[in-house]
């Protein structure tokens, strides 16, 4: 199983500034962290830069979704640090905030809400997160939905759709 993450925006708001296109998107360094006695994550080391994709794949157990959620603040390192987008990720709910307002997760598991339709758990988080307008989430939402051609899906609910 894969988790994924995305810095993408949605809908873009305008440019980068060139020190923005600078600076790597997610930097983490030296980062440690365990579950009691067991070390799950050692000396991880990672760079992604804007606009760059990446794969986090392993065996079940190896710490792909761990690194997911401390890149998110879920889940707290003991050692080493993570920045994201420029913010360093530390206890502080300021910092933390601004981090999980950028950041998707994909979780391996099909988690949505079931008594919302397709367009109303995808409109969800930028409503309530990101305070985007209703309309303009559902606009984007729809296109997102069109790209993938199941614009005719956005009134189902979820167990109405295929797991396919």
């Amino acid at each position: 199983m894969t988790d994924t993450v995305s810095l993408d925006k949605a809908a873009p708001s305008g440019a980068a500034t060139p020190e923005q296109a600078a600076d790597p998107v997610i930097q983490i360094t030296g980062v440690n962290k365990w579950y009691a006695h067991f070390h799950v994550l050692k000396d991880i080391n990672l760079t992604v830069e804007r606009g760059e994709k990446i794969v986090i794949c392993g065996p079940s157990g190896s710490g792909k979704s761990t690194v997911i959620r401390c890149i998110n603040a879920l889940e707290e390192h003991q050692e080493g640090s993570i920045y994201v987008d420029g913010i360093r990720l530390t206890n502080d709910l300021k910092n933390i905030d601004a981090v999980r307002s950028e950041v998707g997760m994909v979780f391996q598991q099909f988690n949505l809400f079931p008594h919302l339709t397709v367009l109303e758990n995808l409109t969800l988080a930028p409503i309530w997160v990101r305070k985007v307008p209703r309309r303009e989430a559902e606009e984007t939402a729809m296109y997102f939905l069109e790209r993938v051609r199941i614009p005719d899906q956005a009134s189902k609910y979820p167990g109405q759709l295929s797991g396919g």
